[in-house]
């Protein structure tokens, strides 16, 4: 067997690469393969031996390759029940020892023993893992060696790797995307645009109806975006797009079906989103996952908005990219290392940040600051909670409100056979989640609060004013201000007691995340207009979106007239109305409340009865209905006449048998 030249007895090596490329030579030369029987770093050298001389850019002290039939014996640890096991260990003595030089900056190999004790051949060699496993060009044209086989063993490609083949098919995309487009495009008045490549090969689905788009001109303050993969047999990246309407419901905006998530694709896709809904000049912020490109394609077509990652995935990616090999860090330093970055997510204020800062700096480990500032300190603003919510957030802080809506649709789908079916089964679950929303929404403004549940008269007032998730946040806020003290007050600000940070607080304005976040009183607020003797409920102070009347008169289902027009400014506060308005429009709005559950109770009967009627007469009682409603709703009269029909089978009518005709009076 013929030494490779350059590797031998007494050779040296000036860096670690060096050796590697030396190394892997010598194992092609030879017909061998080696693995790396035992190691020491120059870290844990340096403490056996504080005084030796030694190159930190070597990483290593000691090397030993060993043969892979040699090396540390296999030792079973079974019961012997399985006695088919088989090891490729048969003691080979082949070893190669490598150590540093006496200066310390060199490697040098100081012992090999070459000897084999089994058959040395370049074809045995072929056929270990190491040689079968894909280079970066095989990789890159993988589709086309499955496709020929007989290229693929001249490669060295075996049929025994099925493991990474299967893993292969499972991570790529198996939806045709072009049979999606005819369902999408067939629903009512929805908006769907495919974006293609220069190669005209289709990417991405974007899809919309009227319902998203009235939702989303509604409440644009607040995106979420997150994507979802958990489609039944689809390996099909689909983008969620959520808003929070003015009841804390998820509401679903848009949809994106894409083949990738590049940077250029999502770039289009959201261009697409701006263009089809003009409310989105008025988005304050987006919440994406943690991915490093979201935020810069958001800050690229959406200027003007703030973009957030979420929560979750921050820690996440802490808990991935924080590990001993990548840093280069002891167990220990890496514990440490994780619990500053997680407390400086939950840092409430920037003072708080900036010590957690200065802890990481002063645990010098290099590597760990480097990532830090090239990763995540540049873009504090985007995943530190108090810096999160200096603008409209609503205290959403995670995608979680996205993911549940993906288990809920998921929950919904049944079986499809294909795309197209994928499609129309989507089309129905996210309408059935539309139902629901609706009946909930229905259900909450019918609820009345039992008598002398309120603890105050402004409760009572903030009650007929918000809605039930807005008055929830309020009641709590009314209970939390009775112990809220003051270090200092003036005559129109103050600064309340706060534990994790400095808060200045104004009769109509608030630095506390709540306040700023929510746009609704907070504690501290509530408790200066106590001590300076003015009344606890004041609408200014909350947002419109959060009242009962915008929620009644936008949402579709409790559309009961129509105001006309309304000017929408979600970032200013709501005018204050005078004394004599304000219960004007309290009492108007509860009027329409009683009188929508007295409508929707008689409703709910007449829909029990149609469909009990008789399969002949059902169509009948359908058309009645919808003449009443098509009356009404051009601002007619209708005047019900009963009209006794018996039956040729029948000698007496009955109630079920009695059509109501009905007579449409118009008066001018």
């Amino acid at each position: 067997m013929s030494q490779a030249v350059g590797f031998r007895v007494g050779a040296e090596f000036s860096s670690y690469s060096e050796l590697h490329r030396e190394f892997r030579r010598y194992q092609r030369d030879c017909a061998v393969q080696l693995w790396t029987r035992h190691s020491r770093t120059i870290e844990a050298q340096r403490r056996r031996a504080p005084k030796r001389p030694m190159n930190d850019a070597l990483k290593f002290a000691e090397i030993d390759y060993a043969c892979i039939h040699g090396g540390k014996l296999f030792r079973a640890k079974g019961t012997g029940k399985r006695t088919n096991q088989r090891t490729n260990k048969t003691k080979c003595p082949c070893v190669i020892k490598v150590r540093l030089s006496p200066d310390g900056d060199k490697f040098v190999v100081k012992e090999m023993i070459e000897s084999h004790n089994h058959t040395v051949q370049e074809a045995e060699r072929e056929r270990f893992p190491r040689q079968r496993r894909f280079d970066s060009a095989v990789q890159r044209s993988r589709a086309d060696i499955k496709e020929n086989l007989v290229v693929a063993a001249d490669q060295g490609i075996h049929r025994d790797d099925s493991c990474r083949d299967k893993w292969s098919a499972c991570k790529t995309n198996r939806t045709d995307l072009e049979k999606m487009v005819p369902p999408l495009a067939a629903a009512k008045d929805a908006t769907v645009v495919v974006v293609v490549s220069k190669a005209n090969v289709l990417q991405a689905i974007y899809f919309q109806d009227s319902s998203m788009k009235q939702t989303f001109e509604r409440y644009p303050e607040v995106l979420l975006l997150d994507v979802t993969y958990k489609w039944d047999g689809l390996r099909l990246p689909t983008f969620l797009l959520l808003v929070i309407d003015g009841n804390g419901e998820s509401e679903l905006v848009c949809m994106w079906f894409v083949q990738n998530e590049e940077h250029e694709t999502i770039k289009q896709l959201l261009h697409i989103f701006k263009q089809k809904n003009p409310a989105a000049e008025r988005i304050q912020t987006v919440m994406c996952s943690g991915k490093p490109n979201r935020g810069e394609v958001i800050s690229e077509v959406l200027p003007h908005c703030k973009p957030l990652t979420c929560l979750f995935h921050t820690l996440r990616t802490f808990q991935a990219d924080v590990t001993t090999d990548k840093l280069q860090v002891t167990v220990g330093q890496r514990n440490l290392l994780l619990e500053i970055l997680h407390n400086m997510c939950y840092a409430a204020s920037a003072e708080e940040y900036d010590l957690l800062y200065h802890q990481l700096l002063d645990t010098n480990a290099q590597r760990a600051i480097d990532y830090f500032h090239r990763q995540w300190h540049g873009s504090r603003g985007q995943w530190v909670e108090s810096f999160k919510h200096e603008g409209e957030t609503y205290l959403t802080s995670t995608v979680k409100r996205a993911e549940l809506l993906s288990q809920q649709l998921q929950a919904r789908l049944g079986k499809t056979a294909d795309s197209a079916g994928f499609a129309q089964e989507l089309l129905k679950a996210v309408d059935s989640l539309r139902a629901d929303s609706d009946c909930r929404a229905a259900r909450t403004l019918q609820e009345r609060p039992p008598v002398g549940t309120d603890s105050g008269p402004a409760a009572s007032a903030y009650r007929e004013l918000l809605t039930g998730y807005a008055f929830s946040r309020v009641r709590r806020e009314l209970e939390e201000a009775e112990w809220v003290s003051f270090l200092s007050a003036e005559a129109e600000r103050a600064r309340p007691a706060c534990r994790r940070r400095a808060l200045l607080t104004e009769t109509g304005s608030c630095q506390c995340a709540f306040r700023t976040a929510m746009k609704l009183p907070c504690r501290h607020l509530l408790a200066l207009r106590r001590l300076r003797g003015h009344g606890l409920f004041d609408p200014a102070l909350c947002s419109a979106r959060w009242t009962r009347q915008h929620y009644l008169r936008d949402h579709p289902l409790l559309l009961l007239q129509d105001p006309g027009p309304v000017p929408v400014q979600p970032t200013a506060p709501v005018p204050t109305l005078p004394r004599e308005q304000t219960t004007t429009t309290t009492t108007t709005a509860a009027q329409q409340e009683e009188r929508y559950s007295q409508a929707f109770r008689v409703s709910q009967k007449l829909s029990l009865l149609a469909a009990g009627c008789p399969a002949d007469e059902f169509d009948n009682c359908l058309a009645v209905m919808t003449a009443v409603t098509n009356i009404w709703a051009r601002g007619g009269q209708v005047r019900v006449t009963e009209m006794n029909v018996t039956h040729p089978e029948e000698r007496s009518p009955t109630p079920n048998n009695m059509p109501v005709e009905v007579d449409n009076t118009n008066q001018n």
